[in-house]
């Protein structure tokens, strides 16, 4: 039997898991998948948490393994066995992206930079999922960031969880690969399977979130975001500055701890200028007895510090902030 190997990247939640479980065969997928917490959880009950595997079977012959990386940057360890070990010698990658969510241009350049290496050395096609539910950024927008950031991939807008969605992207990347000939055979089966299911899915309850238009890619914190943060575990308080340093809104009740939040924006813009070590994206102060202080910076130069336990691992802090941002 001859092997082909697809990897499937991107954000939690842009389809990965259904994409691969949409055609692979029955009972040939494995899902490593945990109860999501906090924001992730609105959208995405469960959360990839080391891969997803399933096997396509082409022909007697011939058959296509499906890997999937965990969509977290807590799991970033994952990516890299993937990337350079289980799949480094993949036919193509699957590059999902979901865009409903807030800053999906963000996601497109973010993994395509964690996996630069392998995207450089194999085919790839962006797969734009839920489309259906927000048409913008437009299929032009991500071919021209493609193109801006050096890179060569087709980008499709495409539905996960049907396989006569899915197995076009499969064929295209493996069309010059394999000796398997007939897709459109497994194109007629994909179609009669996905109307079975269609038959059984349960609509997606958006009561719970609501999808905004677009808004580019420059990140901007709402003064809603404190009360957001206050509900993740470990966190005692949040407060908000403006790109001046002043206070916005806080829940902190230290005057101290809210002065600093201020004083650190600035002191980062000095330390920006005079050190080589690029944008500063977040400063955490860690202590064994004490709370900790962990203070975030965007673009917009606002500037949200928390006050958490000192058990809550920055780690996960930072991956609840980067979804709370993504889908709050």
């Amino acid at each position: 039997m001859d092997y082909h190997k697809l990897l499937f990247i991107g954000p939690v939640g842009a389809g990965k898991t259904s994409a691969i479980r949409s055609i692979c065969d029955d009972h040939e997928n494995i899902e490593t998948e945990a109860k999501a917490s906090d924001v992730t959880g609105r959208r995405k009950p469960t959360t990839t948490v080391a891969m997803d595997y399933g096997c396509l079977t082409l022909s007697d012959d011939e058959a296509v393994q499906l890997y999937g990386t965990p969509g977290q940057a807590r799991f970033k360890f994952m990516w890299d066995m993937l990337a350079t070990n289980i799949a480094a010698d993949c036919a193509g990658i699957v590059f999902l992206v979901d865009n409903t969510r807030n800053y999906p241009m963000r996601d497109l350049k973010y993994y395509a930079q964690e996996f630069a290496e392998l995207i450089s050395r194999k085919p790839v096609i962006v797969g734009v999922t839920r489309s259906d539910l927000r048409d913008t950024p437009t299929l032009l927008e991500y071919e021209n960031t493609l193109e801006e950031m050096g890179i060569n991939a087709r980008v499709r807008f495409i539905d996960a969880r049907k396989a006569s969605s899915v197995l076009p992207v499969v064929e295209e990347l493996l069309q010059d690969k394999v000796r398997f000939n007939e897709w459109a055979e497994l194109a007629k089966r994909a179609i009669a399977n996905d109307a079975e299911l269609e038959e059984e899915w349960v609509p997606v309850d958006a009561s719970s979130y609501e999808i905004q238009d677009y808004r580019g890619e420059e990140v901007v914190m709402k003064d809603s975001i404190v009360d957001d943060v206050m509900n993740f575990k470990g966190v005692k308080g949040a407060a908000l500055t403006d790109d001046m340093g002043d206070v916005v809104t806080s829940s902190i009740e230290s005057g101290e701890v809210n002065d600093f939040v201020g004083f650190v924006s600035g002191v980062v813009k000095v330390f920006e200028e005079v050190s080589d070590l690029g944008k500063v994206q977040s400063v955490s102060l860690r202590s064994a007895k004490e709370d900790n202080i962990t203070v975030f910076l965007n673009d917009s130069e606002q500037v949200l510090g928390i006050q958490s336990s000192n058990r809550v691992s920055f780690r996960a802090l930072k991956q609840q902030v980067d979804d709370l941002l993504q889908w709050g």
